[in-house]
């Protein structure tokens, strides 16, 4: 998140926490990988490709009859920012005899496209493997929750591409695309995809659906100038661009970071506000209010009031609270317990 960014760049150094915290310790990943002891956000967020850590972990064995209750979080941030809303999600009972609660974790230097495909993969290959006949109808009901950039990820997992993405970055017809030669796998998965079938519930916290314009300040230019992009994710997307000439429109020097898809003006940004989202999910909003951004707009410091929402949700809730504090609110938190255990 941009506040974490600001912390970041101010003191010019990140603490790092000695040891996990309990509730983490047994986390893992399909293939038995485990969370690192130390905070990698910073690292996470300015060197996306030497990030290891990319995963869905799951903070408990795999419970049959439980509904997976994922969480994402946000930009310059890890999956130990949801310690908090953790804990008080396990203290109701109701959802922790009904739920069990697994969380993504990102490089967050790279475009939310790129998270958005990579959880994709994990969510359809977790199934096939932990329920390979699909006879546990809990899975059926996943939940998503997203702060941040990570509402995105998680919008991008319940919509439709359609073609609204695709024209964000071309003038050419998607039916004579594929006439002409393969795109690689990673642009196709980024670019053109359906709902996850299980997915049936999303909560956004302090998502900028619209953008935020913390990216066009200095400290997301400086931002955007600190993500290194490694040099062989250049050398493939100048080839992608000399290979197709004329087929992507005014296509940059070099790769979009994750800052430059947020910015308001982002055709992909635009893209990804106008998507359309299965009727079979249940949508809701929860939103920071009561701070002012730098354009003076009033909303959780970060993401403005106009950004946080959309038409389509079923429920929106405004909490007064900051964009990374949002997460350690008590009236958020019973929000979004209310959310999981009234709508279905």
């Amino acid at each position: 998140m941009l506040s974490i960014l600001l912390l970041v760049c101010a003191s010019g150094c990140v603490m790092h926490q000695p040891t996990l915290p309990i509730m983490f310790q047994t986390a893992q990943t399909l293939d038995g990988r485990t969370l690192p002891p130390h905070r990698e956000y910073w690292n996470a967020f300015r060197k996306p490709s030497q990030f290891n850590a990319t995963g869905l972990y799951l903070l408990e064995p795999y419970q049959q009859g439980r509904i997976p209750l994922v969480l994402i979080h946000g930009l310059a941030s890890d999956a130990l920012t949801w310690q908090e809303m953790i804990a008080a999600l396990r203290s109701d009972p109701n959802i922790a005899t009904r739920y069990q609660i697994w969380v993504y974790q990102y490089p967050t230097g790279n475009p939310y496209l790129k998270a958005a495909a990579d959880l994709r993969r994990e969510l359809l290959k977790i199934r096939t493997v932990l329920d390979p006949g699909s006879r546990d109808p809990a899975f059926d009901q996943t939940v998503l929750v997203g702060h941040s950039m990570g509402g995105l990820v998680a919008r991008l997992q319940v919509s439709y591409s359609d073609d609204r993405l695709w024209h964000a970055v071309s003038d050419a017809p998607l039916s004579t695309v594929f006439e002409s030669g393969p795109l690689p796998d990673e642009t196709v998965s980024a670019l053109l995809f359906e709902p996850v079938p299980y997915v049936k519930k999303v909560v956004y916290l302090a998502t900028p659906h619209h953008g935020s314009n913390w990216t066009e300040q200095p400290l997301g230019k400086l931002g955007r100038w600190l993500i290194e992009v490694p040099q062989q994710v250049e050398e493939e997307y100048t080839g992608l661009i000399r290979g197709n000439p004329g087929l992507f429109r005014n296509p940059a020097d070099k790769p979009p970071t994750s800052l430059d898809h947020l910015s308001p003006g982002n055709s992909i940004m635009r893209a990804t506000s106008q998507l359309r989202c299965s009727s079979l999910v249940s949508t809701h909003s929860i939103i920071g209010t009561g701070y002012l951004l730098p354009d003076a707009h009033i909303g959780d410091g970060i993401v403005g009031l106009l950004s946080a929402r959309i038409p389509s949700v079923q429920t929106e809730f405004f909490v007064h609270a900051t964009h990374s504090g949002i997460l350690r609110n008590p009236s958020a938190a019973a929000e979004l317990m209310c959310i999981l255990t009234r709508f279905q």
